[in-house]
Order: structure tokens, then C-alpha cells, then sequence
């Protein structure tokens, strides 16, 4: 199960713990790992966050679950890009390339997490597959957009399929 929530960026967790009480947890305790990454003691439903402006996305999964977005604008990412494996470079033309390569990264490093610090040196997305370490990663990755962003889900599931439900 996976269901991808997008709301304003306000009381972020009192919604939250409103999509969470529909599934029977609203009154589980949410929890803080080392790098600041939040989960429900015990780990009974997974979530992942991310907020870009007024806009937030809320990720739920029965398995650990990452998720990151972008809004659609023009951003300076040349000095980001530098970083990137030359492999990876000659797939990234505009901002739109260079955020869904982001996106997917973020997802990843949240599914995990961890931190950018930590990971960024050791992921690479070529040709549509994520590598860390060299190695693919096999995680279930969804990409999509609407017409302000880009996003991308990362579970430890296999398949992944979620749209995007508006949530007040």
C-alpha cells in the first residue's frame, strides 16, 4: 500500500497525524532517527515528507518509504551538477533533466535515512536506474509530475504505483 498526499505547507504534521488517523495510528508517537528523519515507534506504517514553498507532499507505505519533489522553476544547479558522475552529466541538458535526476536521489536518501551528506557521493541515476556504491539499487521508484512539480516515491517495495491525492 502506498498513498502519496499533497497539501499546503501548513500544521504539516497535524495532517499528518490526520492521514494517520484514518489508518488507525493517530495517536501513535512519531519519532526523530539521528538525522532528524520521522517515524512512528515501533514502525507499525512508514511516511516521508517534503515541502517546497506553501506546497507538501505526505508519502504513507507499509514499507519504508522516501519522497521528494521540486517545484517547476529555473534553479541554478551547475555548481550541484559538478558532483554528478560524468556519465550522468551527459544526460542532464536542462533544470527539468537536472530535478528529476534530483528528485530521484532525494526519495532514496530519505527511503534510507539518511543524509545528502552522507549519500550524495556515492549515488549516480543513468539511463532511468539509481546506483549506489556502483551498485543498482533495488527499490521500487515511481517518477511523475503534475503541472508544478516534479516528484519521485522510493519504497522497499518492488512495484510502485501512487497518485497524488489533494488533501486540505
Amino acid at each position: 500500500m502506498l498513498e502519496i498526499y499533497r497539501t499546503e505547507n501548513e500544521n504539516l504534521y497535524g495532517k499528518l497525524r490526520a492521514v494517520l488517523s484514518c489508518r488507525g495510528f493517530g495517536e501513535a508517537r512519531i519519532m526523530h532517527n539521528a538525522n532528524g528523519k520521522p517515524y512512528l515507534e515501533g514502525n507499525p506504517l512508514f511516511f516521508s515528507l517534503s515541502h517546497s514553498g506553501s506546497t507538501a507532499l505526505i508519502a504513507v507505505c507499509d514499507s519504508h518509504v522516501g519522497i521528494d519533489f521540486e517545484l517547476k522553476r529555473d534553479k541554478k544547479f551547475t555548481s550541484v551538477l559538478s558532483r554528478f558522475p560524468d556519465a550522468e552529466k551527459k544526460e542532464i541538458f536542462t533544470c527539468a533533466d537536472f530535478l528529476k535526476h534530483w528528485v530521484v536521489r532525494e526519495a532514496y536518501i530519505k527511503m534510507l535515512g539518511s543524509t545528502l551528506a552522507e549519500k550524495l557521493k556515492d549515488l549516480s541515476y543513468v539511463k532511468g536506474t539509481l546506483y549506489d556504491g556502483g551498485n543498482a539499487v533495488k527499490c521500487g521508484f515511481s517518477s511523475g509530475e503534475t503541472p508544478d512539480l516534479l516528484y519521485c516515491v522510493c519504497t522497499e517495495a518492488k512495484t510502485v504505483a501512487a497518485e497524488i491525492k489533494y488533501f486540505v
